[in-house]
């Protein structure tokens, strides 16, 4: 079977955050032009995408979480007066998401490894008690994209590969299984959400052309940049304007 894999890592992200400029651009300086929003619809599936793949990839957890962490606290603080007391912005949904991925690979390890059965219960625990904070904290605050946004990457993440076909047929089986989680867990998002969020569902043609590689198109810190950077120079604009 043909595989039409173009776009790396790097590429789809560039195409998320071209979509998430657009996106804010139609939120907050042109809200009547409604194209725009569902331009950004995009850009969520995406970058949830790529959230789990760098958990899955990362060879330092600690300095992922760290740097998400870094991000969310700084535009939660930096932007605080945009937005109503306890929304928490995207930066803080994926650090939730991270933590249950992370949560998630440690207890897989355990059920599928030599491990007693206590040390199984407790990693099963733990991750249940995790994904039910992450609800609880939903109720509290208003987190971007809910508590399924947030389960988003541990959704795609709970895949693995088949054993029993060829290395090549495996990653592309990977692939596309990853891609069938992430629809079920766009269903949940758009049943919660609803309107526009239906076109949430063009991200999935464009991952499907995922090769799993990285390219360093853009320096490594540059998606962390960009977030705050690009929403400073709308707010910017939005109170000259005003």
């Amino acid at each position: 079977m043909q595989q039409n894999q173009s776009l790396s890592n790097d590429k789809l992200k560039i195409i998320a955050a071209a979509a998430m400029l657009i996106d804010h651009i139609g939120a907050y300086l042109l809200p009547t032009v409604t194209v725009l929003r569902i331009i950004g619809r995009i850009s969520f599936p995406i970058f949830a995408f790529m959230i789990a793949e760098g958990c899955a990839y990362t060879g330092n957890k600690k300095k992922y979480l760290l740097n998400m962490f870094l991000l969310a606290v700084f535009c939660q603080i930096a932007f605080y007066p945009f937005k109503p007391p306890g929304y928490m912005r995207i930066p803080v949904t994926f650090l939730i998401s991270m933590t249950v991925v992370f949560a998630l690979q440690n207890c897989m390890s355990r059920l599928y490894g030599n491990y007693n059965n206590i040390t199984k219960f407790v990693s099963v625990t733990a991750l249940l008690l995790l994904i039910l904070a992450t609800a609880y904290l939903n109720r509290i605050f208003v987190i971007d994209y809910g508590f399924y946004g947030c389960m988003t990457p541990a959704i795609v993440s709970a895949v693995y590969p088949h054993k029993g076909i060829s290395a090549k047929d495996r990653k592309y089986d990977t692939l596309y299984r990853k891609i069938g989680m992430l629809t079920i867990a766009l269903i949940f998002v758009y049943k919660e959400y609803g309107g526009v969020q239906i076109y949430s569902f063009f991200a999935i043609p464009l991952l499907a052309m995922y090769n799993g590689k990285r390219e360093n198109i853009v320096p490594k810190y540059f998606f962390y940049i960009f977030y705050p950077a690009h929403l400073a120079v709308i707010y910017a604009i939005k109170y000259l304007i005003k």
